[in-house]
């Protein structure tokens, strides 16, 4: 852990602490009728308590290394904003092909552009059967078990 860390925790505090305030304004309901406002400070409440577990975390061994920390390198900063330009890309696409393909193909490649390119260089085999079982748990959850349309596109699945 380094001081982007700490620095990170304490930006994610606030804006699960912002979130929280900002929900209670709404009725918050119970867990069996939420209101409108429950979704919201439940995540920032999550948020609060990942933000606090880094800030821990960093905290400590931010200690540990008193001063020790290196800067990074720019080519691992530029092969980092590199991923980070193709998921996007990758997520514009994926925005823009959604009801021409249908759901699941477009989330089938998604998952896979995402593991070639964004997340490493994971291998073909693993590559495929994470898609495809990514896809197929979104169609079984989301089609078959919570009944909701999806669009079809060209498989009319």
């Amino acid at each position: 852990m380094k001081y982007r860390d700490l620095i990170s925790s304490l930006f994610w505090l606030a804006i699960g602490l912002t979130l929280s305030i900002w929900a209670t304004t709404y009725q918050i309901g119970s867990l069996v009728q939420p209101g409108p406002g429950f979704l919201p400070l439940m995540l920032g409440i999550l948020l609060i308590l990942f933000s606090l577990a880094l800030l821990f975390m960093a905290r400590k061994s931010f200690r540990k290394a008193k001063g020790t920390a290196e800067a990074p390198s720019p080519s691992s900063m530029s092969a980092g904003w590199k991923k980070v330009g193709y998921a996007v890309l990758v997520l514009i696409f994926t925005a823009f092909f959604f009801e021409k393909i249908g759901y699941l193909l477009t989330f089938f490649l998604l998952i896979m552009f995402l593991m070639r390119g964004a997340a490493g260089r994971q291998g073909w085999k693993v590559t495929l059967l994470v898609a495809f079982f990514s896809a197929l748990g979104v169609y079984l959850i989301f089609v078959l078990l919570l009944e909701q349309p999806l669009p079809r596109g060209l498989l009319g699945v």
